[in-house]
């Protein structure tokens, strides 16, 4: 399977075109994503490799901003996350990764989480701030809205933010206000 997404920024210049491609063996995602922050135009592209529990096994990023280039390689592996080739203590028991710049990293949460209608839940996540490409650990609450199967609606908080957020019967990101949009192609 493969599916192009578009998301646009709704607070911001923004635009994510995303390919993902789905086999047996897990997913592949690749994107290019177009915002303008505060401090300038970035464009970010990043890969990963999910498994088929939507869990992340790589993620590579690289980043450009102006005349700054950044890189950076976040992997799972089996003692826990690996930072540019450096084991990170203060990133065990993150169930997964979240980049501040893309609305498709909510999507590893929804899927791996199993809430019953009105339950919260924590999730624990590797996140990415864009455009640091800084990495830290962050616990983000999801609290399912609807009694829908498969689950549309969530409320996502993390520190200082929150968000109701609309997915589609796949598990990925519809609307995210104040953010990102899905556009139809």
């Amino acid at each position: 399977m493969r599916r192009d997404i578009v998301w646009e920024r709704l607070d911001r210049p923004g635009l994510e075109h995303l390919a993902l491609d789905a086999d047996a063996n897990g997913i592949r995602v690749e994107s290019l994503v177009l915002l303008d922050l505060e401090a300038g135009l970035v464009r970010l592209r990043y890969r990963l490799d999910i498994d088929t529990a939507w869990r992340t096994r790589t993620a590579s990023f690289h980043l450009d901003q102006g005349t700054t280039s950044r890189s950076l390689d976040v992997r799972r592996d089996g003692a826990g996350w690996v930072v540019d080739g450096k084991p990170r203590d203060d990133l065990a028991g993150a169930a997964d990764i979240d980049i501040s710049a893309t609305p498709l990293t909510n999507t590893m949460a929804v899927r791996q989480l199993g809430v019953a209608p009105g339950e919260k839940r924590t999730f624990l996540t590797v996140y990415v701030r864009v455009p640091e490409l800084a990495v830290s650990a962050m616990d983000q609450d999801y609290t399912r809205l609807d009694p829908a199967e498969p689950p549309r609606r969530f409320n996502y908080a993390s520190p200082g933010f929150t968000s109701d957020v609309a997915f589609d019967a796949e598990g990925l990101v519809e609307n995210y206000p104040p953010g990102w949009r899905r556009r139809t192609l």
